[in-house]
């Protein structure tokens, strides 16, 4: 599912993913919008399927900074499902970096059909490629929809981010669990963590509660204590209201 922002690309999501339940199908809905979710946590890639919710940590709600990690979780949560219809919700960036994204999720799921929401420019040009080949079906956009602003963007990132971290508790990690520093500064207080057991497998968000100076992370999170192996620092900073600040991007942190 590709098309602008605000276009209602969400809502043709959630019709087309209970009409196929209600068919009979099993369903699996894989949001790769890293900000506006559909479903799961913002600056991850997430997936609703009969078996429960998936993500991948990412660690910016910004596409273009969390490329490498976001191509590549998509990429794997379409392999982790045996749902037998699998429906895909993007993100509105179609412009610039936006057009090389778009064809690089697209190369990494190869659908079986694109749906193209609305209309304009950016939109065409990706569906107009000499290399797209694949079914495309041309929807107009919703005539309910209507565009957000930049604060209600940002109202809602900071609404998820305090819904997700709502029923955590405080882990006690070791600092060995984090990538090796290579001689960068600790990381800061409330940095945005990823939490894996390990081979690829994310199990959700967490909040850094310290600096990373010795020997133990007080990390905020809904996740186990015992099931984490690795820590992932990403690259937003969540201040006590869950107002989300980037950092500069870095080897240490969103790469694995």
């Amino acid at each position: 599912m590709i098309g602008e922002k605000d276009m209602g690309k969400s809502t043709f999501c959630r019709f087309l993913a209970e009409a196929a339940t209600r068919s009979g199908r099993s369903t699996a809905l894989l949001d790769t919008d890293l900000g506006q979710k559909l479903v799961g946590p913002p600056a991850c890639v997430t997936m609703a399927d009969p078996h429960g919710l998936s993500l991948v940590f990412v660690g910016s709600t910004n596409p273009v900074l969390g490329w490498p990690r976001l191509v590549e979780g998509t990429r794997r949560l379409a392999l982790r499902t045996n749902a037998d219809c699998l429906i895909v919700n993007t993100s509105g960036l179609l412009a610039g970096p936006g057009h090389s994204l778009k064809a690089a999720k697209i190369d990494a799921l190869r659908p079986d059909l694109l749906i193209a929401v609305g209309e304009g420019q950016s939109l065409a040009a990706i569906i107009a490629h000499d290399a797209l080949v694949l079914p495309i079906l041309c929807v107009p956009s919703s005539p309910v929809a209507r565009r957000k602003t930049n604060g209600e963007r940002r109202t809602a990132h900071r609404e998820a981010f305090r819904q997700y971290f709502s029923q955590s508790g405080l882990l006690k990690l070791e600092s060995g669990m984090l990538p090796p520093s290579d001689g960068e500064a600790p990381l800061p207080a409330r940095l945005l963590l990823g939490l894996s057991s390990g081979a690829g497998h994310d199990l959700g968000l967490g909040l850094l509660l310290n600096r990373a100076e010795g020997e133990v992370l007080e990390v905020l999170s809904p996740v186990a204590e015992g099931d984490v192996v690795q820590v992932l620092p990403g690259l937003l900073i969540l201040d006590e209201d869950f107002t989300g600040k980037h950092l500069p991007a870095s080897p240490r942190r969103v790469s694995r």
